[in-house]
């Protein structure tokens, strides 16, 4: 019965950073319009049969590429992953910005899964960095925020993940100069004819909270 009608419960599974920094914060205002739908909230990170599992949908982290080779669904793109270099006041006090060579002489937090951050975002600004690959590496973005607060390095982040700690002064930007990441964040749901009443209210209000978080010239459709 919970899957019938336009109450019930949605069952997500959602990559973790995404999951508690961005979706969790917004979700008391989904609750407020559609008091009657339950959502749940698990890990993955990789692709799944939705066959094989619980799920309704995936909030997944990847290329365009690699959802479409995800075998059996559909997917709505929702934000592209845009990184920028954040540190904590401290770091680089009392200066408030500083240029991309700048950013290049301090300690630099890396992202396991993603190794090349630094070295893209170097070359996009036309600096040399020697140690581009070098420093700390940390697996998940909520990791690399942490240190950063804590005065550890600049770390690559994307605005999106780090709302509250920029708002509390926790985190500031080190150099206004973002970048366009390979990865964007999706909506994957089953490529099914009868999607359920929940899910079609979920996947809109979703795009609304969307288009509100990103900047106007890089809302994703």
């Amino acid at each position: 019965m919970a899957r019938q009608g336009l109450g019930g419960s949605l069952q997500l599974a959602a990559v973790p950073t995404f999951a508690t920094r961005w979706l969790i914060p917004r979700l008391p205002d989904f609750a407020a319009r559609h008091p009657d739908i339950t959502v749940h909230i698990e890990t993955r990170t990789r692709p799944f049969l939705f066959t094989d599992t619980p799920f309704d949908a995936a909030l997944y982290a990847g290329t365009p590429a690699q959802t479409a080779n995800w075998a059996g669904t559909q997917s709505t793109a929702l934000l592209n992953e845009d990184v920028l270099p954040v540190c904590s006041p401290g770091l680089i006090a009392p200066r408030k910005q500083l240029s991309p060579a700048a950013v290049a002489r301090l300690p630099l937090l890396q992202q396991s899964t993603r190794p090349d951050g630094w070295r893209q975002w170097f070359d996009a600004q036309q600096v040399e960095a020697p140690s581009a690959h070098s420093g700390p590496r940390y697996e998940l973005f909520s990791m690399l925020a942490t240190a950063a607060a804590h005065g550890l390095g600049v770390a690559l982040m994307p605005r999106m993940l780090i709302e509250a700690e920029l708002a509390r002064g926790e985190l500031v930007v080190a150099c206004e100069r973002p970048l366009r990441g390979e990865r964007s964040y999706f909506l994957v749901t089953p490529a099914a004819q009868d999607e359920r009443p929940a899910l079609t209210l979920f996947r809109t209000w979703l795009l609304g909270q969307a288009h509100e978080s990103a900047p106007s010239a890089e809302v994703r459709r």
